[in-house]
Formats: C-alpha cells, structure tokens, sequence
C-alpha cells in the first residue's frame, strides 16, 4: 500500500523493488564477531551463568562464565578472560585466556594466551603457551587417535 492506500505502491521507507536490500552495517570498532562454521554457530555460556555437570556437543564454545565437570565437544573450545573452568575437557582445539583446572585433550592445538591459566595435564599435537600465560602440568606431544588420547587421558 502506497502513503494514500493505493494498491500497488510500494510501502513507506521499504526499498524499490529494482533495488537489493542493504547488508547490515559493520560492526563497531573493537566488537569481536563469533567465529562462525558451516553447520553451526557458537554457543557462549555467559558471565553471569555456572553449570556443574557435562557438557557435550557438536559446536564451538565460548565459556565467558563457569563451568564444572567434564566437558567433551568435537569442535573448538575458548574460555574467555573471565572463563574459570574446572573440568577434565576433550575438544578439537581449546584456547585458553582465563581459567583452567584440569586435563585437557586436544585433536589439534592447545593455546594459552597471556592472561590464561592452566593447571593440568595437556595432550595435543601441537601446544602454545604465550608469554605471561601461567602453565603447571605436564605436556605431550605425542600423535595419535582420539580414541588413544581418551584411553591415555582416563589413566592420567
């Protein structure tokens, strides 16, 4: 309906038909979009949240909050600045910026950023430990199946 109830006009402030819609605008300066995969999104567990249990699945997770128990994902794991948490973890690559008590298993990579904190064991093929980060535990390196780690990491 057009401004005067015409049929046919288009509607008020809606764009001409000839016209693609406009993309959303950029995020602002310092905004951090969620990594985004095909065939899922990001899953936060929020600051003001704490879950005592298991948490398992099929997506990437942030942990801005707490978290207690075990968790085992098969995608990728971030524990965010002010993440604490204390779980035996099982993902495809974790990164960890707040806190951590606990082993981890890693089919990929762990990352410890500066202002992480780890205590546990860790088991990944690959392991970075940034300058500042605080790590007390020990590492292997070693490849092999994630079967074998899961194995491995029940002995641990």
């Amino acid at each position: 309906m057009g401004l005067f109830g015409k049929p046919g006009d288009p509607k008020p402030g809606a764009p001409p038909a000839d016209q693609p819609p406009r993309p959303a605008p950029p995020a602002p300066p310092g905004a951090t979009a969620p990594a985004q995969r095909a065939g899922g999104g990001t899953c936060v567990i929020g600051p003001r949240i704490t879950l005592k249990g298991e948490l398992l699945g099929d997506e990437d997770v942030l942990i801005e909050g707490t978290v207690e128990g075990q968790i085992r994902i098969s995608r990728d794991l971030r524990v965010g600045q002010g993440g604490i948490v204390k779980a035996r973890i099982d993902a495809q690559s974790i990164v960890v910026s707040g806190e951590v008590v606990g082993d981890c298993v890693a089919a990929t990579r762990v990352e410890l950023q500066p202002t992480g904190r780890l205590t546990g064991n860790v088991r990944a093929p690959k392991i970075i430990i940034a300058e500042g980060a605080m790590f007390k535990g020990n590492s292997d390196m070693t490849g092999g199946r994630k079967d074998e780690r899961k194995d491995k990491l029940a002995a641990y």
